[in-house]
């Protein structure tokens, strides 16, 4: 029996259709998926979606939220691993956010993509996160641990997961190594945010 359908016979339908539809994206790997194939999944009538959803755009908006909320776990667990203010634990952070950008690709491209509402979607990153606040504590950290001034914690972490985005795109649409065929994503991010690091907490010194 799936989740959605556990989740249904406890009475919260608009979770279970929620789960239905990221299981139904999960295994095909698209959101082509309808509503009526959602609400078959979590056990229920082709009407019952539209209770809760007005139509599948809302319910892949709320899909989008459990896919940031994913990346956000993903994140903490990372972190956990790894002492604060070390670099390698920013660098995991990085790989972490890569990984995601491989594994749930259809979820990663929903998160981000305007479907015409990016004032939602703003609300909702900003809100939730997707980790990018644990970053901006890991960085942070590493640069009380580096510097003998104050650095700009979420200036420098919004370079780092520009980065990170953008080689995560690149990866996903197949343009990574387009002029370099040596290249190989995270060497290249690790080089990359290595050298913001470094460089923003010398900089800081002279």
């Amino acid at each position: 029996m799936s989740q959605a359908r556990c989740n249904y016979h406890h009475g919260d339908l608009r979770n279970a259709l929620i789960i239905a539809a990221a299981e139904l994206i999960e295994r095909d790997g698209t959101l082509d998926f309808t509503m009526a194939e959602a609400a078959a999944r979590a056990g229920v009538s082709a009407a019952a979606p539209y209770r809760h959803f007005t139509d599948k755009e809302e319910l892949l908006r709320a899909v989008r939220q459990l896919a940031i909320l994913g990346l956000g776990n993903r994140a903490s667990k990372t972190a956990s691993l790894h002492a604060g203010g070390c670099i390698e634990g920013i660098l995991a952070l990085g790989h972490t956010y890569l990984n995601y950008a491989r594994e749930k690709r259809a979820f990663f491209s929903l998160m981000w993509e305007d479907r015409g509402n990016i004032e939602e979607i703003r609300e909702n990153v900003a809100q939730d996160h997707g980790g990018f606040m644990i970053l901006v504590g890991a960085v942070k950290a590493f640069c009380e641990h580096n510097s003998n001034t104050a650095i700009d914690g979420v200036r420098l972490a919004t370079q780092i997961w520009s980065m990170t985005h953008g080689v995560a795109t690149l990866e996903a649409s197949q343009l990574i190594n387009l002029f370099d065929r040596s290249i190989e994503p995270e060497a290249l991010l690790d080089q990359s945010v290595r050298t913001l690091l470094i460089g923003a907490t010398e900089h800081q010194k002279l």
